[in-house]
Formats: C-alpha cells, sequence, structure tokens
C-alpha cells in the first residue's frame, strides 16, 4: 500500500510539472507587462517611491567619497590593512581608474540622477503646483549629486549624457557648472509656484526643509556653494539671501543625510568607536599642530588617543569623532558652512568688513578673539582657516585649496614617495570602448 501511494504521488508530481511545463510554453508566446510589488522599477514606481529611492540612494557610498577628499586634502588618513590604497594610491597621486575608491561614489551619484530624471518623467502626467513640487525637488538634487562627481573629476569635467554611451564625451568644468547651476535655477523658480506642500514625504534629514518654500532655500544654499566655486561672487550674495543662513542661529541648522539599523536601512560608515583597539579613519596631525590653542571645534571633533596609530609609514593619535553612533546624520549643507560662504564671496569683492563680521560670528560663537582681516591675500588665509576647522571632514578643503591655487601648502608625509592629487582621474567604465 505505501508503495502503490507513492507511485500515484509521483505520477501526480509529473503531471503538475507538465502542465506548469506547457504553461510556462504558452506564456513565453505571450508578451506579458506586469509590475512586481517587490521590485519596483522606476517606470511602475509611484512619486512616493521614486522620493524615497533618491534619498536613500544620496547616502551609498557617500562616506566613501569624505574618505577621499579627506585624504587627499590632508584633513585624515584612513588605515585600512585590507586595502592599502588609501594610503597608497590617493597620497601618492596615483589612483585606479578602474578602483572603488573612483567608480563606487561616481556610480552612485549616477544612480541618484537615474531616479532623479524618472521623477521628471513622472512629473511630465502632472499639473500646476503638484508638476512644480516634483520637479523642484528633482532638480535640485540632481544638480547636487552632479556637483559631487564634478569635485571628483574638477578640469575633467562630467558626463551630461545620460544615455548610458560611453563614446559620448565629458562635458568641460564650464559646461558642467552651467548644467547644474541651469538645474538649480529651474528648481528654484519652481519650488516658488509648488504650492505649501510637497505631495510626497520627505525623511527627517528635511525637517524644516519639508515644505516647497523651505526646501527652496536649502536649494539656494547649494547654489551658493556653487556659485563661490567658479567665484561669481555676487550670484553667490544674491543665493545667499535667499536661503536660511543666519548668522546669530543654530551653526547645525540645514539638510542631513540620516542613517539607521533597521532592516534595509545603511548605518553611517564615518563612525568608528573612537576608544576601539583599531580604528581606521584618524584625523592628520596637522589638524592639531595648526589648531588655534583652546578651539573647540579641534577638541570637539578628534579625541587623542593614549597610544599613536602607525600605519604604512603614518602616525596619528586623533580619533574622528564628528559622529556618535552608527545613526549618526551626515550633513549635505549646514548655516555655518553658509555664514563662511558669504565671508569668502564679500572677500573676493572686496567687502572685508562684511567678511570681517561673518567670519567673527563664527569665532565668537566658539569662543574665539576676533579677527581683523587686513588685505585681501590675509583674508582668505584667515577664511581658509575657518573654513578648516567649522567644516572639518564635511567634504570641502580639497576643493578649496584647489581652487585658490594652494594644494601646494598640504603637508606631504613621506617625502619622495607622496604627493598631492589636483584631480581624481576618469573613471575606466567612461572611457570610449
Amino acid at each position: 500500500m505505501m508503495r502503490a501511494h507513492k507511485n500515484k504521488s509521483v505520477s501526480a508530481l509529473w503531471l503538475v510539472l507538465v502542465i506548469g511545463a506547457l504553461a510556462l510554453s504558452f506564456l513565453s508566446c505571450e508578451t506579458l507587462s506586469f509590475p512586481d510589488p517587490n521590485a519596483p522599477t522606476q517606470e511602475n514606481a509611484p512619486i512616493s517611491t521614486l522620493v524615497t529611492g533618491t534619498l536613500a540612494g544620496m547616502r551609498i557610498d557617500y562616506a566613501i567619497y569624505l574618505r577621499v577628499v579627506s585624504v587627499v586634502g590632508r584633513e585624515a588618513y584612513y588605515f585600512e590593512p585590507a586595502d592599502p590604497r588609501y594610503t597608497g594610491e590617493l597620497l601618492q597621486g596615483t589612483p585606479d581608474p578602474g578602483g572603488f575608491l573612483l567608480n563606487r561614489p561616481w556610480v552612485a551619484r549616477y544612480r541618484v540622477v537615474a531616479d532623479c530624471r524618472a521623477l521628471l518623467e513622472k512629473a511630465k502626467a502632472l499639473t500646476g503646483a503638484e508638476k512644480n513640487a516634483v520637479e523642484g525637488f528633482a532638480k535640485t538634487i540632481m544638480a547636487h549629486q552632479l556637483l559631487l562627481n564634478l569635485n571628483y573629476t574638477d578640469d575633467k569635467g562630467i558626463k551630461l549624457d545620460f544615455s548610458g554611451d560611453v563614446n559620448k564625451p565629458f562635458a568641460s568644468k564650464a559646461e558642467s557648472f552651467a548644467f547644474i547651476e541651469n538645474l538649480l535655477d529651474e528648481a528654484f523658480t519652481q519650488l516658488n509656484d509648488a504650492g505649501s506642500s510637497f505631495p510626497f514625504s520627505l525623511n527627517s534629514g528635511f525637517a524644516g526643509f519639508d515644505t516647497p518654500a523651505t526646501f527652496a532655500q536649502f536649494n539656494r544654499g547649494l547654489r551658493a556653494r556653487v556659485a563661490v566655486y567658479q567665484k561669481k561672487w555676487q550670484d553667490a550674495l544674491d543665493a545667499l539671501a535667499q536661503s536660511f543662513l543666519d548668522p546669530t542661529g543654530n551653526f547645525d541648522k540645514g539638510v542631513y543625510m540620516i542613517y539607521g539599523t533597521g532592516q534595509g536601512d545603511q548605518n553611517n560608515e564615518v563612525f568608528e568607536d573612537p576608544n576601539a583597539e583599531f580604528i581606521k579613519l584618524m584625523g592628520h596631525p596637522s589638524f592639531e599642530t595648526d589648531a588655534e590653542p583652546g578651539d573647540p571645534r579641534f577638541s570637539t571633533k578628534v579625541k587623542k588617543r593614549a597610544t599613536p596609530t602607525t600605519f604604512d609609514d603614518l602616525t596619528s593619535d586623533l580619533a574622528v569623532t564628528i559622529t556618535s553612533s552608527s545613526t549618526s546624520p551626515l550633513s549635505v549643507i549646514r548655516n555655518e558652512e553658509l555664514i563662511l560662504l558669504r565671508a569668502e564671496a564679500n572677500i573676493g569683492m572686496g567687502n572685508l568688513a562684511d567678511a570681517e563680521s561673518d567670519i567673527n560670528a563664527v569665532r565668537t560663537a566658539y569662543g574665539l578673539a576676533p579677527v581683523t582681516l587686513t588685505d585681501p591675500d590675509q583674508a582668505l588665509d584667515q577664511l581658509l582657516h575657518e573654513k578648516r576647522y567649522s567644516l572639518f571632514l564635511e567634504g570641502h578643503r580639497w576643493i578649496d585649496l584647489r581652487r585658490y591655487g594652494k594644494l601646494n601648502t598640504l603637508p606631504i608625509d613621506r617625502p619622495g614617495r607622496d604627493t598631492v592629487l589636483d584631480e581624481m582621474p576618469i573613471p575606466e567604465d567612461e572611457l570610449p570602448g
């Protein structure tokens, strides 16, 4: 009886398999298109899902980007025993065009750009305030992501042809900046005609900037950064006047990337326990050497360890403490940067008294003595000092010194072996086939 039952079960199983095969054969002759609810594509995803994906994507490999620009700009070391490229290629000026230090952040930024372009396609079916809100959001985020990649390659420009054709040339640096400027300006106009609320939700990193009107202030902060990068001083001042700049306000007010430990979420990969036996991200020793006595911007952003770490002939005892946990947010742009951008623009225009006022607003907030700006060169050096300590490891120092032709002032830790890289190469996958 048991054998007969088993044979019947096997026969039934074969019958099911045969029917399944016939069904698959039939279905293969038909063209079916339906969304997979467990893996939505850009085409079938609703706008709210695309917005969520865009904000999540901004965080991907951002830690690598920060490490790279901070190591090259001699703000930090990254001691990675499993991969010597952080203390080799980056400090010796020979990054691999096919390596992850270049390609992973680069690709991650363009994936977010693709999400933003998908949002722009969705917006074509909308009208009025809703259309403006979606487009204003997408263009602002797209501009930010493209700017990060341009920070990498600088004079080499970036890819503004989004067809995926590697044979399409890169846009020049000037063309790239113009494209980014245009995105931000179009977005600002649209945000101002987008009603009182977004037709989607933003995460807590945009707290205080989650309506079209307040998001437009964030947009203007980014626009000011882009203008300063090009020494368009009046453009920067005009944008800052419409931003959230407040020299007497909370310096940390701004937009942030947020992290979490939940399923499908992402940890802040910059964070390391400063008391751990071995940590990888260490402040550059010059951050202590060049600090003013009693400057809390030094003492709150690094912790001196009892025993220095030596790796690959480099030594530091400064553990980075800009984050306090694996869920600490990372800044996209803060009020403190905006104040210093206004000082920088005023220095560029020769308005030293106005620049002095903003610089001293920052210094006074940290209990530091005011300074007097006496001439443009001295004023610029003072401004760069303030940005170095106020914006430590926020991704600015390498770009700032490069813009002013001051990369030669960065320390060379291993003479005869190291040099200062001025820009990253074009990613290998972007080179014509």
